[in-house]
């Protein structure tokens, strides 16, 4: 499977470090309903505008790299296999904007967002992957008991329409989001497998099925598909400008002033589904057989022990499965994002605030929570810090600041500054930087004095050096 698997080079959701900054651009990416903030006119393109990638296996993100780019494994897919199997649950988000539009109107704030994404979730973890893959001799197994391999992975291009507007004056504000998915590739595994025995030899058995949308051709014999070359007699342009999957989805969100020191918050992110029509593949892995060899079994704990350190399947994991490519089309379900946070400004420089996203997907969702603090050192900087739990790493320090400058605002932010240091220690790495531009906004004609926000100070003007003022100018 993960020789198919689309986004397993693009292996990186969006950061919450950025969750409850005020005046952050790109809040709206958490809760529709903050277009509101938005700047009467922005506009943002790809690449200043946004880039967020996270993952919570560094092992295997490490091994990818240093196979991509250069020749110190030979047996590249078992490599990434045995890091991956490390992990009970292993997943990675990438996401970067490509366009960002909005507009302020009497009538409501307006957005047209254009988002490319990928994504990848993997549940290998158990006794089954390890005693196949594993290098360690002393792992056992249990016969007949099964282990399922639930994996999605996608790579899709985002476009979207938002809207927000207070319904209730400086109390209640609602958003929305309407999103078209163009699906580019996919992965959808619901296979499982375990050890059986059959006349005193032990086979690996498996079930279930695995579909996938890439471009590609297939060799066939006979009618029956032997083989599926991913990108063979494909160019970069027809996986770019592949049109043929679609969906739906929604955004929606609200924010509500409990009192002016207060805001809670609240959005569900992704509620839709891409139908999956092109280049469609199935993988049938019913009834599959594998007589794995070097194992006995003993009689004392009725598990199976291996004779030697490695039993190998994962590079003959083909005898496993047929493949056809007569199902017209396959619907899977976006990952469903779930967040709600609170904060609480007691000055003009500090706030403190709590956010929790909880991610939706069958058996391998999660939750992260974040307790955040933001200082506001001037009209221009904000940092921020925290310490955030992520999914089953307890051990995260969320850390970021934002830059503002005339028409532009600059962010860097992690979810856990740690993993850059300490990798072993604390390995949930992300990172998210950008650069927004808010264009053809009012101009500041005059400087703002702080002991008195309502006065500005007068523009002096320019004089000649005989003391008169230049000509034209009253």
């Amino acid at each position: 499977m993960l020789q198919f698997c689309p986004t397993r080079q693009i292996v990186a959701q969006s950061n919450i470090v950025f969750y409850h900054t005020e005046n952050f651009y790109n809040a709206a990416a958490y809760n529709p309903a903050a277009l509101v903030h938005q700047k009467d006119f922005t506009l943002n393109v790809f690449p200043l505008s946004g880039t967020g990638i996270s993952f919570n296996n560094r092992d295997a993100i490490d091994k990818l790299v240093q196979i991509t780019f250069t020749d110190k494994y030979t047996d590249k897919t078992q490599e990434v296999f045995r890091s991956i199997i490390k992990k009970d649950l292993s997943y990675n988000h990438v996401e970067f904007d490509l366009l960002n539009f909005g507009i302020n109107t009497p009538n409501g704030s307006f957005n047209f967002h254009v988002k490319e994404k990928a994504y990848a979730f993997m549940r290998y973890g158990s006794q089954f992957s390890r005693f196949l893959a594993d290098t360690v001799q002393s792992e056992t197994l249990a016969l007949n008991q099964e282990q399922s391999f639930p994996t999605e992975a996608a790579h899709l291009r985002e476009y979207s329409v938002g809207y927000a507007s207070e319904l209730v004056k400086n109390k209640l504000t609602f958003g929305v989001r309407a999103k078209l998915y163009l699906g580019k590739s996919f992965l959808s595994s619901s296979a499982s497998g375990m050890m059986i025995e059959q006349e005193g030899n032990f086979f690996a058995k498996s079930y279930g099925d695995v579909f996938l949308s890439v471009p590609a051709t297939d060799d066939s014999q006979n009618g029956t598909i032997s083989e599926i070359n991913v990108m063979n007699g494909k160019s970069i342009a027809d996986y770019v400008l592949n049109t043929g999957n679609t969906g739906v989805g929604l955004d929606l969100g609200i924010t509500y002033k409990i009192n002016p020191q207060v805001e809670f918050t609240a959005s569900i992110l992704d509620l839709g589904s891409i139908k999956w029509k092109k280049y469609l593949y199935q993988l049938n892995f019913d009834d599959g057989l594998y007589q794995i060899e070097n194992v006995h079994l003993d009689p004392n704990t009725n598990e199976l022990i291996k004779e030697t350190s490695e039993v190998n399947l994962i590079d003959d994991i083909a005898a496993l499965y047929t493949i056809s490519n007569t199902k017209t089309s396959h619907q899977t379900q976006l990952p469903t994002t779930l967040l709600a946070g609170l904060n609480y400004k007691f000055s003009p420089e500090w706030s403190i605030g709590v956010v929790n996203r909880t991610l939706l997907i069958k058996n391998m969702g999660y939750n992260s929570f974040a307790a955040l603090a933001n200082y506001r050192k001037s009209e221009n900087l904000t940092l921020i810090g925290g310490i955030g739990f992520y999914d089953s790493t307890l051990k995260n320090i969320p850390l970021g600041l934002t830059y503002q400058w005339r028409a532009a605002q600059f962010f860097l932010g992690t979810d856990n500054f740690l993993s850059f240091f300490a990798p072993k220690f604390s390995d949930y790495t992300s990172i998210n930087v950008g650069i927004d531009f808010n264009l053809f906004g009012p101009k500041l004609k005059y400087e703002e004095v702080d002991y008195l926000p309502f006065f500005r100070k007068k523009k002096q003007r320019r004089v000649r050096p005989n003391g008169l003022l230049f000509k034209g100018i009253n």
